[in-house]
């Protein structure tokens, strides 16, 4: 268990201790976070038929068919790369809980990136949430309660999960020891620590350096926009990404936001040239930024480097 998910491991062993734990949660927090894991360690706690001082005990039958993801009344949905989740799929579920429990003890349904689910899916879900079979646990994985419908969400029990800071970038650093982790790395990463790994692992921080040095260069130099355009174009869609906060960071520094509390602060030359721009300029650059994307998005075919120079020249020498 991820250490900044164990006040949730605990606050759910104490609900289950209880017996009086309700039927459906709704975990929400960024992805990265650990959702995926706190769902199946409840999930194994549910199930265990042996449970060893409130917790699973890891060899009961039920624990060992967990581990090796058999258990026949243990299901996740959502675990494709599919658009959406459709009704067809919420009705086996349903079916599913309201057959008897195959071990005995009970069951289980989680709904991974619960989001995605069709109008008519929520819908289908509804009746589940309102008569639950019983001995069943339904639990819900969201990165925002907003993208449900409220009467799903008003259903369930929700739980935000959130990494504790300290916690979270002790961690980062004995998974990446040979790397400088900051908390403007975490927050590059929405908060989440797994989110965070990833992106080290894959080289991301390497990548953002390249682009915003490359930008720096060419703030100074213009004649450096083909070096700057091959960042900017190898680095998408995630380019796009820190542009967007790079401006955002120009803004909250001209609103008096410390340099030191903004991502970006390691390139505080940079921010500071951004921050002496006219607001209007920043809020028309970062909305033109958002026009590229999805110009792009929607003509793959155009041509990247014509457009991200046009966004330049309002960025840099529109008065």
């Amino acid at each position: 268990m991820y250490p900044w998910l164990m006040p949730y491991w605990a606050r759910f062993q104490q609900v289950f201790a209880s017996k009086r734990l309700p039927h459906a949660f709704l975990l929400v927090g960024p992805t990265g976070i650990g959702k995926s894991a706190l769902a199946t360690q409840w999930a194994s706690l549910f199930l265990c038929e042996k449970l060893q001082q409130n917790a699973p005990c890891g060899h009961c039958h039920a624990c060992l068919l967990a581990k090796q993801q058999s258990h026949p009344d243990w299901h996740i949905y959502g675990a494709d790369d599919a658009k959406s989740i459709g009704v067809d799929t919420i009705r086996q579920l349903s079916a599913q809980l309201m057959n008897s429990p195959q071990l005995g003890r009970g069951k289980v349904a989680i709904i991974l990136q619960a989001e995605r689910m069709t109008e008519a899916a929520e819908n289908a879900l509804l009746k589940t949430l309102e008569e639950p079979p019983g001995n069943s646990l339904l639990l819900l994985l969201t990165d925002s309660a907003m993208k449900l419908l409220p009467t799903i969400v008003s259903r369930c029990q929700v739980w935000t999960l959130q990494a504790e800071e300290q916690q979270a970038l002790t961690w980062l650093q004995q998974q990446s020891p040979t790397q400088t982790i900051t908390p403007a790395l975490l927050q590059m990463n929405q908060g989440a620590p797994l989110r965070t790994l990833m992106y080290l692992n894959d080289g991301g921080e390497q990548q953002r350096q390249a682009v915003i040095s490359a930008l720096e260069l060419y703030r100074q130099q213009s004649w450096t926009i083909t070096a700057l355009t091959k960042c900017w174009v190898s680095a998408m869609p995630t380019s796009f990404e820190w542009l967007s906060r790079l401006l955002l960071d120009a803004l909250k520094l001209q609103q008096g936001v410390t340099m030191q509390q903004l991502q970006f602060a390691d390139h505080a030359n940079l921010l500071s040239f951004l921050a002496a721009r006219p607001a209007e300029i920043l809020l028309g650059s970062l909305q033109q930024l958002l026009l590229l994307k999805q110009s792009l998005q929607d003509m793959p075919s155009a041509v990247p480097s014509i457009l991200f120079a046009d966004w330049l020249d309002q960025l840099f020498t529109k008065e």
